[in-house]
């Protein structure tokens, strides 16, 4: 593609061919520095974002701030231990949602992005131990792993123009996972108006939860996103991000 700076910084979006990613053959602005509107890229380390004509605030300085985490546990029993790795696909870090042409009728302005993917796209062939990134030696290799069996799925998709994502086996056609936003209605703790909720997709042992199925490093997946584009705006992302298990075909195999 076109080499270009943003910035002063290299433009490094290069989005990835179909069937990895639709925003190619759907001309998405964000792949090429020609069209890219704004996002990430315009927004380093050491850089501030304000108008042309706006002066810093802080001239010179460098901010700091803090965080502050909470872990919840509980007591490790070795018969009810399980190795959890993280798996995400990413095929765009993120994307443009384009306005809907003049006239369009508003039920049916609707952006849709679809990527296909297998299963073993997400395994990352070094020692769980050592990154999050990592899905543990030979977690790649369908002689060693039989597959993953997910535990959460929680799609990463931006409020409140999200509609829906869907994952699903496309070798069987059966939905994983399906997502949409819940619009709060009320005054209690989560349910206000106007908070929106985007539940995952959760599968385990405890009472009320699906048993998890098991997803052979050659299943081939399906994403299919939806936002609503009556307005564009620039910055849309629709990871996948989730935790499971690597199921082993020997019981003795290190992750």
């Amino acid at each position: 593609g076109i080499e270009g700076t943003i910035g002063g910084s290299a433009f490094n979006y290069h989005c990835d061919p179909y069937p990895a990613s639709d925003l190619i053959s759907t001309k998405n602005p964000t792949c090429s520095v020609q069209t890219y509107q704004g996002g990430l890229q315009c927004c380093r380390d050491g850089q501030l974002l304000l108008d042309e004509d706006q002066p810093s605030p802080w001239p010179g300085k460098t901010l700091t701030y803090n965080m502050k985490f909470r872990f919840y546990f509980k007591e490790f029993a070795p018969n009810r231990f399980q190795n959890t790795v993280w798996l995400v696909h990413i095929a765009q870090a993120e994307y443009d949602i384009v306005k809907c042409a003049p006239g369009t009728p508003p039920s049916e302005c609707v952006q849709v992005n679809k990527a296909q993917f297998k299963v073993v796209d997400m395994m990352t062939n070094c020692s769980s131990k050592g990154s999050f990134t990592c899905t543990g030696i030979g977690s790649n290799d369908p002689s060693a792993t039989a597959g993953i069996k997910p535990i959460i799925i929680s799609p990463h998709c931006h409020a409140p123009t999200c509609l829906s994502m869907e994952l699903y086996n496309a070798d069987t056609g059966e939905l994983i996972c399906g997502a949409k936003p819940i619009h709060g209605t009320g005054s209690e703790l989560f349910n206000e108006k106007d908070y929106v909720n985007i539940p995952p997709c959760v599968w385990g042992d405890s009472e009320g939860l699906r048993k998890p199925p098991l997803l052979p490093l050659s299943t081939n997946l399906l994403a299919i996103k939806r936002c609503n584009n009556t307005f564009g705006h620039i910055g849309e992302m629709g990871h996948w991000q989730m935790r499971g298990i690597v199921v082993q075909r020997s019981p003795d195999a290190q992750l």
